[in-house]
């Protein structure tokens, strides 16, 4: 009878672990946030973390996120266990536009131009192609570049369509670069509907 109530509570203890981990966006979607990730959409969010926090490159960084909530319908995740600045933003636009093996690099200078006039900086593409998460997408794709505004940064993107509208996932990273790749990886593959 006790083996039986212990191994009922270590089930729903995990059961509540693998929950904890799962967000839904504002966006109307649900995904998975990596371990260690806080998730910032809206200002009182970012208020709570603010107050707890005393690390000086960390209030800077809760700063700049600030701005970016006030001025723009986005959502930030930070891993400030693992990087002060690292991050993973999340944009969503109405839109309809396909991307295909032929047309990725097209769109993917397309992007990179534009980001070169607004960032004042001339940067090469290291990666572009299309990527096979989610699996319900129209069409995804992957680019990765030297960021066009920080020097020393490294921009890494998903793009995809679903029913009309264009998901933009996007990680800025300084160093780790290959841990914040696979965590934009993993959070795009955990998102449903």
């Amino acid at each position: 009878m006790l083996k039986n109530i212990l191994v009922n509570i270590i089930f729903l203890l995990t059961l509540a672990d693998v929950r904890a981990s799962e967000f839904k966006s504002k966006y109307n979607f649900k995904f998975n946030l990596p371990d260690g990730y806080q998730l910032f959409n809206n200002i009182s969010l970012f208020e709570v973390y603010d107050h707890s926090n005393k690390d000086p490159l960390i209030k800077n960084q809760l700063n700049y996120a600030k701005k970016k909530l006030q001025n723009q319908d986005i959502e930030l995740l930070y891993n400030f266990s693992e990087s002060p600045i690292n991050n993973i933003t999340i944009l969503v636009f109405k839109n309809n536009y396909k991307v295909t093996k032929k047309n990725v690099l097209k769109q993917c200078k397309k992007i990179l131009k534009i980001e070169k006039k607004i960032g004042k900086r001339k940067v090469n593409l290291k990666e572009c192609r299309i990527h096979n998460e989610p699996i319900f997408a129209n069409w995804s794709m992957y680019r990765e570049n030297d960021s066009s505004y920080v020097e020393g940064a490294v921009t890494q993107q998903i793009i995809f369509l679903y029913k009309k509208k264009e998901y933009i996932f996007t990680s800025g990273c300084w160093h780790k670069c290959n841990k914040t790749k696979d965590d934009l990886f993993n959070l795009v593959k955990s998102i449903s509907f």
